[in-house]
């Protein structure tokens, strides 16, 4: 077979096209679609909701991203990564939450066909709180003791260590990336329960952890705060097991993520407003000052209330294993 010759013009200007810097390579690929990850525990995956997958918060957020005008061109992948029952510590075990966050941001990165990781949201660290309430706890038996307080401090400690260092890895990984960090419930808030008063102290101790990550200027994060909605809320907007949020409360915390990613302030809509809170058992300005002054843990009320309330729920904390897949 004879060779194909082009004439001068056309030889000239397939040259041109070939040397032209900037010129698409021939290969066929695409630009990726935007992606955004989910990180975290039970609440994350969507238990709670009746259609996780959907109708957890993380999928409600992911649906009106999709419609929005940021997205309704190029589209917009969801990989949530949350495991139910996950702590600040699983999110770095090898092979982890983490790990998966790090190696699709990598991938959207290194591949121009790839998905470019671009939203993030984290929200874990209830299942933390209720290492206190296992066999393996100092607090399940001796309520009080020296090994008890210093365990819950110990928690307080490594929740902060885990957090930032998940935090630090994700910012250096997608220094552009929107990263979006939840904070928690009280979910015998309103209820009457015995564990209300002590369950505010204790999240409000974590909560300052979580506050103190969004706050760190370095790391360049966004806190979407429920705490302060779900007061006195949680008759209304948690599920029947008494920990995970039900349908209204995913629908309320997927706007509070969607308010602070589009950085305005949260439309709670109206039916969910109907019923006037119940009172909640510590009201705000009654609190005594939670966090110690060297930040590693919290004063000696909490460190004594938390076990106490703990260890006198043992058969509800097995129900949030359960509920959670740690049974």
């Amino acid at each position: 077979m004879g060779r194909l010759l082009l004439p001068p013009l056309a030889a000239f200007f397939f040259l041109a096209l070939l040397l032209t810097p900037g010129a698409p390579a021939a290969t066929g690929q695409t630009a990726g679609t935007p992606a955004y990850v989910a990180i975290g525990d039970s609440i994350a995956f969507g238990v709670g909701a009746p259609q996780p997958r959907t109708g957890g918060y993380v999928g409600l957020v992911h649906k009106a991203l999709q419609t929005s005008d940021r997205y309704r061109e190029s589209g917009l992948q969801l990989v949530n990564l949350a495991v139910p029952g996950a702590t600040t510590a699983d999110l770095l075990l090898p092979g982890g939450q983490l790990d998966s966050a790090l190696e699709a941001i990598r991938a959207g990165q290194e591949d121009p066909a790839g998905d470019e990781v671009q939203i993030i949201s984290v929200n874990v660290g209830g299942n933390d709180l209720l290492q206190l309430a296992t066999p393996a706890s100092p607090c399940f038996e001796t309520i009080g003791s020296d090994a008890c307080i210093e365990e819950f401090g110990d928690v307080l400690s490594s929740v902060q260590q885990n957090l930032s260092e998940a935090l630090r890895r994700l910012r250096e990984a997608a220094p552009e990336a929107g990263i979006y960090l939840l904070d928690l419930y009280n979910p015998y808030s309103g209820t009457g329960d015995t564990r209300e008063t002590v369950a505010d102290l204790a999240v409000q101790n974590l909560n300052g952890i979580i506050g103190a990550n969004a706050a760190n200027e370095d790391l360049n994060i966004r806190l979407a705060s429920i705490f302060q909605l779900f007061r006195g809320r949680g008759l209304q907007w948690i599920a029947a097991d008494g920990i995970h949020p039900n349908e209204n409360g995913h629908r309320v915390i997927g706007e509070v993520l969607l308010a602070t990613i589009d950085n305005r302030e949260p439309v709670i809509p109206a039916e969910l407003l109907e019923q006037t809170p119940a009172p909640a058992a510590s009201p705000d300005g009654d609190l005594p000052d939670l966090q110690a002054d060297d930040g590693s843990g919290a004063d000696w009320l909490v460190w004594v209330l938390v076990p106490l309330a703990f260890a006198g729920g043992i058969l509800l904390a097995g129900a949030y294993f359960w509920a959670r897949g740690r049974s």
